[in-house]
């Protein structure tokens, strides 16, 4: 069925001082749905979230975990399997946000940092660094490359600027002898896109 539009309010950005990847690490959860886990991306106040479509696909209810122990249910409430992506939503409000890129533009070679939940659900908010290695795209999918470090677990996670600005949801990452730093995250602007979301 037809997605109808999904309008939110934009979040201001972190303010620009040494904290801001530690408070962009506030706006990252954990999506718990029982004997696996991965991550998502708080992207309003009201408690949207995004994160990938594999890692709540088969469930329409998951648990939430926020940076400061708290743990909510989340209703998937709605999800595009052709990109990866999925919505979920917990009731509440004052949630941390996070702003995310509405440009198109993937700058290789900047700094980038990747927040998730790797490997154990104890590891929350897991921060890594790396820079863009590369704009790639697989038939009508588009992807950034990156040499951060994932792990099982930070799919849904966020990949953020050194502006504490959302770039790309991590998705996946290559595996197998000899294969080191082949990451990717799907772009903002593919999110808003596909999930049929806009900043009011």
């Amino acid at each position: 069925s037809k997605l109808e539009l999904l309008t939110i309010s934009a979040p201001a950005a972190f303010a620009n001082d040494d904290r801001i990847v530690n408070n962009a690490t506030n706006a990252i959860v954990t999506i718990d749905i029982g004997e696996s886990h991965g991550s998502g991306c708080v992207i309003s106040e009201d408690g949207y979230i995004v994160t990938n479509y594999h890692v709540v696909e088969g469930v329409e209810k998951v648990n939430v975990k926020f940076k400061n122990g708290v743990a909510l249910e989340g209703n998937v409430v709605r999800s595009n399997s052709d990109f990866d992506l999925a919505l979920v939503k917990v009731n509440g409000a004052g949630f941390t946000p996070i702003r995310m890129n509405t440009e198109k533009d993937i700058i290789v070679g900047i700094d980038v940092y990747a927040i998730g939940t790797p490997a154990d659900k104890t590891l929350g908010q897991t921060v890594t660094k790396g820079i863009i290695s590369g704009a790639r795209k697989d038939d009508d999918r588009e992807f950034i490359q990156t040499d951060v470090s994932i792990n099982p677990g930070n799919s849904g996670g966020g990949l953020i600027d050194k502006k504490g600005v959302l770039i790309g949801i991590v998705n996946a990452k290559l595996v197998g002898a000899g294969i080191e730093g082949i990451g990717f995250a799907i772009p903002t602007h593919i999110v808003f896109e596909k999930l049929k979301i806009a900043y009011k």
